[in-house]
């Protein structure tokens, strides 16, 4: 549902952005991790092991809290939270295929709402 009535988008598709760009952060990092941790570097490690998993936590969070509304399956969501960074870029690749539908889907929403407080607006006295 937009906050305002001039927006034209619904908290549901600011939601999307945000979630594709840390499904990329959340690969990046653990690939960076994997290349430290495979060299030895020990400070490297230890440094980007604490960053990547402040970004697991935000995308772990981020996921559920928008798969529902998404209509999404709870199934789905572990998943892409405990596969790690390929289940991140299976959750970024179905939020580009899925966000023309998504879009629509949520316009027709918007305007459904408009067109009932314009009805209510009219018939007032």
């Amino acid at each position: 549902m937009p906050y305002f009535a001039e927006e034209s988008t619904t908290e549901l598709e600011r939601r999307i952005g945000p979630l594709k760009a840390v499904s990329v952060v959340e690969t990046f990092t653990y690939v960076a991790l994997l290349g430290f941790w495979l060299s030895g570097n020990r400070v490297g490690t230890l440094m980007l092991g604490s960053m990547h998993g402040l970004v697991v936590c935000g995308f772990a969070g981020m996921v559920l809290l928008i798969f529902r509304p998404l209509g999404w399956s709870l199934r789905f969501a572990l998943l892409t939270i405990l596969t790690g960074p390929i289940g991140a870029m299976i959750l970024f690749v179905r939020l580009r295929r899925e966000e023309p539908e998504i879009h629509a889907r949520e316009q027709a929403k918007v305007r459904e709402r408009q067109e009932r407080r314009a009805g209510r607006s009219v018939g007032a006295p």
